[in-house]
């Protein structure tokens, strides 16, 4: 897991939505499935709860993204030096 992959991530669930996500993310709807389903197969667990209405994080999304927000707010801090 990268952080391109954590920034997909949130954005799927910003966008609430895949084809949203991926035309931000200027990439295609089945790559950037492919990453989700790859991730989701990583750690075991669905991330969104998928409906023609929207994207919702599952618990255990909710729990991703919490963790996936701060480690980018992280990267982005200036590196003191």
């Amino acid at each position: 897991m990268n952080l391109k992959e954590i920034e997909y991530i949130v954005k799927i669930a910003e966008e609430k939505g895949l084809t949203r996500a991926a035309e931000k993310l200027f990439i295609t709807p089945s790559a950037l499935n492919q990453q989700l389903v790859r991730l989701e197969k990583e750690i075991g667990t669905q991330l969104f709860y998928r409906s023609r209405s929207g994207w919702t994080p599952t618990e255990a999304g909710e729990v991703y993204l919490s963790a996936a927000e701060e480690m980018i707010r992280i990267k982005s801090r200036p590196q003191n030096t």
